[in-house]
C-alpha cells in the first residue's frame, strides 16, 4: 500500500513540473525523552499510576512547498508537512500540519493556513537565540516560555499580510471565529494583529527589533498565554484579551546571540493582567551550540517561571546529537514537572 502510495505521488509531482516547481525536504529525529511524573507530554498515565520514566521518541517531517508565477508575474505557492509528530507512548500516523497557500507580488505577500500570525512573525522568540530544538522540545515546553502571543485561539486558520521595506517589515493577521455557541449565537469576537520589525547592524553586532499588537476573545475551548494552558491556568470564555508585545535580539558575530521578549496580557472581566519576561542566550564555538532560556509570568494568583538548557554537537552531513533539559516551577504547585531529552536530529 505504501509503495503505491509513493509512487503516485511521484507521477503527480512530476507532471506538475511543467508548470511550477516542486521542493521536498525532510528532517527525523530518534532517541530517548523522560522527565517528571506531572510534566504535560511526558507521561500519559491516568489515575495513581503517575511515575517518572524514560520513554523512546521518534518523529519524521516530509515538507512538500510548491511554487509558480502567473503571467504578469504574481508568485503563488503552497507549504504543507507530513509528519508523525509521534508521542513517545505511541507511533503516531502520518499527518498533515502547517498547511499554507500564498500569493505575492509587489503588494507584499498574502498568505493563508496554519502560520504564525503577524505579532509572532515580526517578534524573535527566545529560544530562536539559544540554537537547534531539542528532540524533546525541553527548551520551548516549560511553564515560563511563551513561543506566540494570540494565535490558536480559534480555530488557527490564519490570514496575513506581510511587506517589507528596507530594513522595515510590517504584518497584518486576522484569524476568524467559526465556533459558535448554540447559547451565544454572536459568538467570540474575531481575533486580528498588527506588528512591525526593524533590522540592522551597528558597530558589527546584528540587531532586531519587534513590537506587536493582538486581540482576541476567548472562547468556550478556553485559552491562556504561552504554555499556561497546559500548566491549568485558563481565561474565562468571553474573555477580551489586549496583548502588547516586544522583542530585541543581537548577533554578536563571535559566537555569542541574545535574545530578550516582554508582552502583557490585558483582560478584562477582572482576571486580571498578565506580564512575561523572557531572555535567551547562546554561544557556539565549532561544532558545538550550548544555549538558555528563562521565562517567567507574572499574573494575579502567582508566577509561574521555567528555564530550558540545549547542547548541540554537529556531527556533519545534516545529522545533529542534542540534549536538553526543562524545568518548571508554579506558585503554590509542588508537582514534579522537569523534563529532560537526548537523540540525534537528522536533516534531508
Amino acid at each position: 500500500m505504501k509503495k503505491v502510495l509513493f509512487a503516485t505521488t511521484a507521477l503527480v509531482a512530476s507532471a506538475g513540473f511543467a508548470a511550477a516547481d516542486i521542493t521536498f525536504s525532510g528532517s527525523a529525529e530518534m532517541g530517548i525523552v523522560g522527565g517528571g511524573k506531572d510534566a504535560p507530554g511526558v507521561n500519559a498515565y491516568t489515575g495513581n499510576t503517575r511515575d517518572s520514566s524514560v520513554e523512546f521518541n521518534n518523529d519524521f517531517t516530509l515538507t512538500v512547498v510548491g511554487s509558480g508565477q502567473t503571467d504578469n508575474g504574481l508568485s503563488f505557492g503552497i507549504s504543507v508537512d507530513f509528519s508523525t509528530e509521534a508521542e513517545p507512548n505511541e507511533n503516531g500516523n502520518v499527518a498533515l500540519d502547517n498547511e499554507a497557500v500564498f500569493i505575492s507580488g509587489d503588494f507584499g505577500t498574502l498568505t493563508l493556513g496554519e502560520i504564525d500570525g503577524a505579532v509572532d512573525k515580526r517578534l524573535t522568540e527566545t529560544a530562536n537565540a539559544i540554537g537547534q530544538a531539542t528532540i524533546g522540545d525541553d527548551e520551548t515546553t516549560h511553564a515560563g516560555y511563551l513561543g506566540w502571543y494570540g494565535d490558536g485561539a480559534y480555530d488557527n486558520q490564519i490570514l496575513r499580510y506581510d511587506y517589507a521595506f528596507g530594513d522595515f517589515g510590517f504584518s497584518a493577521s486576522m484569524e476568524l471565529n467559526d465556533d459558535k455557541d448554540p447559547l451565544n449565537p454572536d459568538g467570540a469576537d474575531d481575533g486580528y494583529a498588527l506588528a512591525i520589525s526593524y533590522n540592522t547592524d551597528m558597530g558589527g553586532v546584528g540587531l532586531g527589533f519587534g513590537l506587536g499588537y493582538q486581540y482576541l476573545e476567548v472562547t468556550n475551548a478556553g485559552w491562556a498565554p504561552g504554555n499556561l494552558f497546559d500548566y491549568g491556568y485558563s481565561y474565562l470564555p468571553g474573555t477580551q484579551v489586549d496583548i502588547i508585545a516586544a522583542s530585541a535580539t543581537a548577533d554578536f558575530n563571535n559566537g555569542f546571540t541574545v535574545g530578550l521578549e516582554y508582552a502583557n496580557f490585558d483582560a478584562d472581566q477582572n482576571q486580571g493582567d498578565i506580564d512575561h519576561y523572557g531572555i535567551g542566550l547562546g554561544y557556539t564555538i565549532n561544532a558545538l551550540s550550548l544555549g538558555v532560556n528563562y521565562g517567567k509570568f507574572d499574573t494575579s494568583t502567582g508566577d509561574a517561571d521555567g528555564y530550558g538548557i540545549t547542547a548541540a554537537y554537529d556531527l556533519g552531513g545534516g545529522a545533529t546529537l542534542l540534549a536538553g533539559y526543562g524545568d518548571s516551577d508554579i506558585d503554590n504547585d509542588d508537582r514534579d514537572l522537569e523534563t529532560y531529552s537526548l537523540g540525534i536530529a537528522m536533516s534531508f
